[in-house]
C-alpha cells in the first residue's frame, strides 16, 4: 500500500493539490515524482493542501522542499494553503538556502614554503625530544627492573611474553622453513653448476643464522607485538586511562612499558633461534630431495660451517631488535590523540618505524661485525 492519496484540481489559474494519508521516507520519493508529474508547463502556480496528512517526517519535508525548488526550476510558485500545527513547527526548523543554496568554500590561510618548512622543522625537532625522553625512561625503567626483578609486574609480563613468543610460533616457523627453502632453491641452481652440492648447507646455514633468522623473526614481531603494544596504549591514552594513571602518581613506565620490553627481550632471542633451526630443516628438505645429499653430510657440512659467534652474532641482533621493537610500538600508542581513527594511524605507524628501524640496525651490525 501507498499510504497516500495524492489528488490535482484546477482553482483559478493555479493548480490546487491535496495530500492525504502518510507521508515519510518510505513513500516520500514516490510522492515527489507522482506530484511532480503533473507538473506541466512554465510558470506553473501551485497551491499545496497538507490538512489530511496524519504523519509527516522528514520524507514529507523532502517532498515540500523537493517540489519547491521544482517549481523554481520551472518559474513557478508553491503555497501551502492548509496544514497542521505538526508540520509547521517541523517545516520551520527546515533551512531552505541551506539545502539548496551553494555550498561556501572556506579557504584556510595559505602557508608559504618557509612556513612549511619552519613547522616540519618543529615537529621533527619536538618528535626527537620525545624519543630521547621516553628512550631515557625505558632505560631507566630496565635498569630498575634488573635492580629489583621484584618490582615487576611478572603476572603481566608472562601475559606479554605468551603473547610475542608462543603465540607467534606458527606463524615464525612458516616464514622461517619457506625462507630456508627458497635460499636452498636459489643455491642449488648455482651450486651444481660447479658441482658443490654439499656447500648448500653452508650457504642456508650461514644466511639463515646470520641473516634471515633474526631479521625475518624481528620484522614478524614489529608486524604482531609491535602494533599490539601500540593499539594497546594508544588506546588507553585516548580513553584517559594514562592520565588517570598519572593523577594517581604511578609510574607509566613501570606499569606499561617495562612488562613488555622486558617480554620481548626474552621471547624475540628464543624465537631467532627457533627460526634458526625452521630455516635449516627448510634447506634440509631442498638438499635431500633435490640435490639427493644425506641428513648426515649436511648436518656434518653444516657444523663444519659455523662457529658460535655465528649463532652468538643473531642473539645479539634479536636483543637490539626487541628493544627497537617493544621501544617504538610502546612510543607510538603513547602519542595517540582523539580517538579510534588516531589509534589506527598510530598502529601503521608503529608498524612502519619498527621495521624501518630493524632494517637500520641490521645494516649497522653488519657493518660492525665486518670490520671488527
Amino acid at each position: 500500500m501507498r499510504g497516500y492519496e495524492l489528488s490535482v484540481e484546477p482553482e483559478g489559474a493555479a493548480l490546487r493539490m491535496a495530500i492525504r494519508g502518510r507521508i515519510e521516507i518510505a513513500n516520500a520519493q514516490q510522492v515527489l515524482e507522482e506530484a511532480t508529474g503533473h507538473l506541466e508547463g512554465e510558470g506553473r502556480r501551485v497551491r499545496l493542501d497538507l490538512s489530511g496528512v496524519d504523519y509527516f517526517d522528514s520524507g514529507g519535508g523532502v517532498v515540500v522542499l523537493g517540489l519547491r525548488e521544482r517549481l523554481r526550476e520551472r518559474h513557478g510558485d508553491l503555497t501551502i494553503v492548509a496544514s497542521t500545527p505538526e508540520i509547521d513547527g517541523f517545516l520551520s526548523l527546515v533551512d531552505e538556502e541551506a539545502v539548496f543554496g551553494p555550498s561556501a568554500r572556506v579557504e584556510g590561510p595559505r602557508e608559504n614554503l618557509a612556513e612549511r618548512l619552519g613547522a616540519t622543522t618543529l615537529a621533527a625537532l619536538a618528535m626527537g625530544r620525545e624519543v630521547v625522553v621516553f628512550t631515557g625512561e625505558m632505560m631507566l625503567g630496565l635498569a630498575d627492573a634488573i635492580r629489583h626483578p621484584s618490582k615487576i609486574r611478572w603476572r603481566e609480563t608472562w601475559l606479554y611474553m605468551q603473547r610475542t613468543g608462543i603465540d607467534g610460533l606458527p606463524i615464525v616457523a612458516l616464514i622461517s622453513f619457506l625462507m630456508g627453502l627458497i635460499t636452498a632453491f636459489q643455491a642449488a641452481v648455482q651450486l651444481r653448476q660447479f658441482g658443490a652440492d654439499i656447500y648448500i648447507a653452508n650457504l642456508v646455514g650461514l644466511s639463515i643464522v646470520r641473516e634471515l633468522g633474526p631479521l625475518m623473526t624481528a620484522i614478524i614481531a614489529a608486524g604482531r607485538s609491535g602494533a599490539a603494544f601500540a593499539a594497546e596504549i594508544g588506546t588507553m591514552k585516548v580513553s584517559e586511562e594514562i592520565d588517570a594513571l598519572d593523577t594517581m602518581g604511578l609510574d607509566r613506565t613501570r606499569f606499561l612499558v617495562t612488562p613488555k620490553v622486558v617480554a620481548l627481550l626474552v621471547m624475540l632471542p628464543a624465537l631467532t633461534v627457533f627460526s634458526d633451526l625452521v630455516g635449516v630443516i627448510g634447506g634440509l628438505v631442498v638438499a635431500r630431495i633435490n640435490l639427493e645429499l644425506p641428513a648426515q653430510v649436511y648436518f656434518r657440512q653444516l657444523q663444519w660451517a659455523l662457529v658460535p659467534w655465528d649463532v652468538i652474532s643473531g642473539l645479539i641482533k634479536s636483543v637490539v631488535f626487541a628493544l627497537l621493537v617493544a621501544g617504538v610500538g610502546c612510543l607510538w600508542g603513547f602519542e595517540a590523540r582523539g580517538g579510534a581513527e588516531s589509534v589506527g594511524r598510530i598502529t601503521t605507524a608503529a608498524i612502519v618505524a619498527g621495521i624501518f628501524m630493524i632494517i637500520v640496525a641490521d645494516a649497522v651490525f653488519t657493518i660492525l661485525f665486518y670490520y671488527f
